[in-house]
């Protein structure tokens, strides 16, 4: 589950030099970083109108799992994004999209009526050299303007280097180079020392639901699996609508926002120093729970539970929106369209449309015959049918189903897929 919203946000800027997208092109790995990860920590916070970044740490992690070649991002998914530059020559050397919970957040009543915090933090390749890393976030033009930026040095000494946590690391699946695969770490959340053998069975189980659905299914070689066998002193995850309260690894909890069957967690801190012991490109948290539900917000992280009816589903549907930066299909009957988009402009998720153009982004997928809108008389085709995003009116899903508006579909629709084939070839080819 993951909410994708675009709130006029009066963007508040530390450390704030102009900024410009001015990639062309890839960049030449070994020129300019080794293989493996500076982490920056941060502190994101404000109301629903402000937002500000405040550095907490700046740590080196032992591997890269990502791509030695794709390291600009060519999708322009996310509701952030971090840049590397050249801090002599100013030359763009990295670039990710990427969304928060604290963006979310800003969409709730809570955020109208008190100002919040959130942890958050960004990975990028090891600079051999001083850069300047930003963050820009993308207000509800989608237009990006940076709200922070900072000048890092590798060898500076209160770069930390310490893992704080050393688990067993299993690989569960795959024997590639994890710079030529798409790297899943899938993370132990609520099992205890005992329950680790549960665990892996689980993880294993997970795996094999992956791959039964495309375009993962034939692709199983450019895939690796990874598991971290991170103990809990306790079974289960958090309910705070219940009362009950478990000490975990990696803090879950589910009733985010208020919402029952949101599973998240805001320890982003613990989760990725345990996520560090594996190259990885994704995160999956897998919670010891039979509740159903779970979260995934692009990359970020996943989250789902283990033992919940529809778990096959509810993995690859969260995987959807971790990965490929999908939104939901589906909609309620009390979230306005214009609360959350513009509409006069196209959302930035590739199966969203508001039909601002006349006609939604996936056009050239929909047949000559097929109205616009689409009614449901015509759902075995590919076109603009209304209810999507959480809204019932306004906003426009590419298919009538997709697994990504229920759980009884159970393939991504035309869109969905090459959307996500598009993403594997980015970090596989």
């Amino acid at each position: 589950m993951i909410r994708i919203f675009f709130k006029h946000l009066t963007l508040l800027c530390l450390c704030c030099l102009a900024s410009g997208f001015l990639a062309l092109g890839q960049t030449n790995f070994d020129d300019y970083f080794l293989k493996k990860t500076l982490r920056m920590d941060y502190v994101h916070a404000g109301s629903d109108t402000t937002e500000f970044v405040f550095l907490d740490q700046i740590k080196e992690e032992p591997f890269w799992g990502g791509s030695l070649t794709k390291l600009i991002d060519t999708f322009n998914f996310g509701d952030y994004r971090v840049l590397v530059r050249d801090s002599v020559t100013g030359k763009t050397l990295y670039t990710r999209g990427y969304s928060t919970l604290f963006r979310e957040w800003q969409a709730t009543p809570e955020a109208k009526r008190i100002c919040k915090s959130f942890v958050e933090n960004v990975v990028i390749p090891l600079p051999k050299h001083t850069v300047r890393l930003s963050i820009e976030s993308r207000n509800r033009k989608n237009v990006f303007t940076e709200i922070f930026s900072v000048f890092v040095n590798p060898a500076d000494p209160f770069v930390v280097k310490n893992l704080n946590c050393n688990f067993e690391v299993q690989r569960l699946h795959g024997k590639r180079d994890p710079s030529v695969a798409l790297d899943v770490v899938i993370l132990a959340e609520g099992y205890t020392a005992s329950e680790m053998d549960k665990f892996v069975q689980d993880a294993n189980r997970f795996v094999g639901y992956f791959f039964t659905v495309e375009p993962f299914a034939s692709r199983t070689d450019a895939v690796n699996f990874w598991a971290v066998l991170s103990p809990s002193v306790e079974s289960g995850t958090d309910y705070p609508n219940e009362g009950k309260w478990a000490n975990t690894v990696l803090n879950s909890n589910f009733y985010t926002f208020y919402t029952d069957r949101y599973l998240t967690t805001q320890d982003m801190k613990r989760v990725r120093d345990v996520a560090a012991l594996a190259p990885y490109d994704q995160i999956y948290i897998l919670v010891n729970s039979k509740t159903y539900g779970g979260g995934g917000i692009y990359n970020f992280y996943n989250l789902c539970a283990s033992d919940m009816d529809w778990a096959s589903e509810v993995f690859t549907h969260e995987f959807g929106h971790a990965f490929a930066a999908l939104a939901d299909e589906y909609a309620y009957d009390d979230t306005p369209a214009e609360l959350m988009f513009d509409l006069d402009i196209e959302p930035w998720a590739a199966n969203l449309s508001t039909l601002a153009k006349g006609k939604p982004k996936w056009s050239d997928l929909i047949l000559a015959g097929t109205q616009i809108p689409t009614q449901n008389e015509q759902a075995d085709k590919v076109g603009a049918f209304e209810g999507a995003g959480l809204s019932l009116h306004k906003l426009y899903r590419p298919c009538y189903d997709c697994k990504m508006r229920t759980n009884n579909c159970k393939l991504f629709c035309p869109v969905c897929l090459r959307t996500v084939q598009a993403m594997l070839d980015f970090y596989t080819k």
